[in-house]
């Protein structure tokens, strides 16, 4: 059995991907979230998922859940990074402890997963870690917090595939461009109003539109599997053509 590890798998690219898995034959799928209500919101949608809670900013809470994941399933096999928040603001708008935020659920979450679960993934078959960035990694956003957080996870990332190639376990970046996720609304920085309007604006810097969850769950998938087995370390940016476009 496949054992396949989702932070932040509650909504937009997190949930997409869970429920892609857990589609799949002889693959169970356990996905870490911080909101219990949003948890109970969602779980019956997923059936098959297991939804476990904790705060991925918290490495000993994440040392715990490994620990039960071991007795239960011994390995873990697949681990995507992939729960984050985000706080809008530059350098002048921006609070010191929204910075803190944010780099915390966005940047040191992803270390301190990739540490508490290493030990289950030298046990895992065709392990690996797919760590979702953004492209605001190297062209900048909104949230200086967001875009700096994201840079250092590409790093990590590179890091850790350098790092981790001894015991065969491949680490890969996915860079997603504008996807629509309702991200901003979970993070209550927009209503529903405002960010429709945010999309519609954005929308027009994408040759290929605005990207669906899906579209980066299959790009999971395939890293994820034995087809990539000769990938790792590399950013795989999926962005409508945004960047090109420049």
């Amino acid at each position: 059995m496949r054992v396949i590890l989702i932070t932040g798998a509650t909504s937009g690219i997190g949930f997409e991907t869970a429920k892609l898995f857990s589609q799949e034959k002889n693959t169970k799928v356990i996905s870490l979230s911080k909101s219990l209500d949003k948890i109970k919101e969602v779980k019956n949608q997923l059936p098959k998922v297991e939804f476990l809670q904790c705060d991925v900013s918290d490495y000993d809470a994440l040392l715990k859940i490994a620990e039960r994941v071991e007795k239960k399933y011994s390995k873990v096999d697949v681990l995507v990074n992939n729960a984050g928040s985000i706080i809008p603001g530059n350098i002048e708008t921006l609070t010191a402890e929204g910075w803190d935020e944010v780099i915390k659920s966005n940047f040191s979450s992803y270390f301190y997963v990739s540490k508490a679960f290493l030990p289950l993934l030298k046990k895992g078959t065709n392990a690996n870690i797919v760590c979702i960035s953004s492209i605001s990694a190297t062209a900048g956003g909104s949230s200086i917090a967001y875009s700096c957080a994201k840079a250092g996870v590409n790093m990590i990332a590179q890091t850790l595939s350098k790092d981790l190639a001894k015991y065969n376990i491949r680490v890969n970046i996915i860079s997603p461009g504008m996807v629509n996720t309702g991200f901003h609304i979970h993070n209550n920085v927009m209503n529903e109003q405002q960010y429709k309007d945010m999309l519609e604006k954005q929308s027009v810097d994408y040759p290929f539109g605005i990207g669906a969850p899906i579209d980066i769950a299959n790009a999971i998938a395939y890293l994820s599997s034995e087809k990539a087995g000769w990938i790792t370390g590399a950013d795989l940016v999926i962005d409508g053509g945004k960047l090109a476009s420049r």
